[in-house]
């Protein structure tokens, strides 16, 4: 059996960045994986953009890596949100300088594989931090005074501090409540990519196409073309999927026809926040904490804020275990809330039909909305 003091379930975005947060204020961790290195992975598989906000900048130009996925990144020069339908404009929010000036850092489109891969080679660089790939756990146990992790070949690990950084199916959130229950319809996410277009804008451009029952998020790729994002009801049947497409404007219906009949990529709902983010030894991060609808890309804004929270909270604390889980939750738990409401409002808003669409159209319209903050999320 293995006795370590700091456990991390998952090498995702939200878990690597953990790992190192923790690993920058001096304490020692491990980390288990259930896949394989990311660096053994093909660059010819697909690789999906996201957008990063200037709050999350801030946090991996704190971890010494931001400068080394800036020419891997295209900086976004401003929002467009349209009419699905019709393709007119709904309102257009500059960026580029104006984020820059205002939060001190840029807002970026960068891939997650280059994201992944940039964690990945610092977490293997930094002697606090032992990664273990190909660790897939069968069981997570509570046992008070630590926590007890299986893998598939029988080996165990004790941890005085287990972080589930392993999504939306957490194990360990199932341990901290049974079920959060859903507080919005589910929605299936499907991603498909396009080549760059005659009509492509000069600068980096972040398109949103909204319409009652879909939307479509365009990510310019810092390697050539785009991907983009469909959002749709899950309840919607095939025939009606297949109506509602064939009735968006061209540039969009062109971009989804092929993807929409395709398997879902993820399935999601906005969640009820759990009641404690912690017990006993256990916490969790990322989507394992509250899986965030995907209508604003902010899923990995998100996690590398409540990474940067775990390390802070252990600092303050000065490694003592209970209080930096129990300052972590205060720290975190109450701002992704939040966002999580926001994003599932927005969602609502972007779905909306009849009255509430002509109001929402007039909202966005006025220019005493902080539009900016908004987008980026930093209010």
């Amino acid at each position: 059996m293995e006795h370590v003091p700091l456990l991390v379930l998952g090498s995702g975005i939200d878990g690597l960045a953990a790992a190192l947060c923790l690993a920058h204020q001096g304490f020692p961790v491990q980390l288990l994986e259930r896949g394989p290195d990311p660096e053994s992975l093909d660059d010819a598989g697909p690789s999906g953009s996201m957008v990063v906000r200037p709050s999350a900048a801030r946090v991996l130009q704190g971890l010494g890596l931001l400068e080394e996925l800036r020419p891997r990144a295209l900086e976004v020069q401003r929002y467009c949100h349209l009419d699905a339908a019709s393709g007119q404009p709904l309102r257009k929010v500059e960026l580029g300088d104006v984020a820059r000036a205002r939060f001190g850092y840029p807002c970026l489109i960068v891939t997650r594989r280059d994201v992944r891969r940039t964690l990945a080679r610092a977490c293997a660089a930094d002697e606090m931090i032992g990664v273990h790939y190909e660790r897939r756990p069968t069981s997570v146990e509570d046992i008070g005074d630590a926590a007890l992790v299986t893998v598939e070949d029988g080996e165990q690990w004790r941890a005085e501090a287990l972080v589930g950084a392993d999504g939306a199916s957490s194990r360990v959130r199932g341990l901290l409540e049974a079920g959060a229950g859903a507080l919005s319809p589910t929605f299936v996410v499907r991603r498909t990519t396009v080549a760059s277009s005659a009509g492509e804008p000069a600068s980096p451009e972040l398109r949103v196409w909204s319409g009652p029952q879909l939307q479509a998020m365009r990510l310019p790729s810092p390697h050539g073309g785009a991907e983009v994002v469909l959002v749709m009801r899950a309840d919607l049947p095939p025939a009606e999927r297949e109506w509602v497409v064939s009735r968006l404007e061209p540039e969009l219906r062109r971009s989804v026809s092929a993807v929409v009949g395709r398997e879902p990529e993820q399935v999601v709902a906005h969640q009820r926040p759990l009641s404690r983010w912690t017990r006993n030894r256990l916490t969790v991060l990322g989507a394992a904490a509250q899986p965030l609808l995907p209508h604003a890309g902010e899923e990995e804004n998100q996690s590398l804020l409540d990474a940067h929270a775990l390390g802070a909270a252990f600092d303050r604390s000065d490694g003592r275990i209970l209080p930096g889980l129990e300052g972590y939750e205060t720290l975190r738990a109450p701002a992704r809330a939040a966002c999580a409401a926001r994003v599932a409002e927005f969602a609502a808003l972007s779905h909306a039909e009849g009255l509430t669409r002509r109001l929402r159209d007039r909202l966005w319209a006025r220019e005493a909305v902080d539009e900016v903050a908004e987008v980026l999320g930093e209010v």
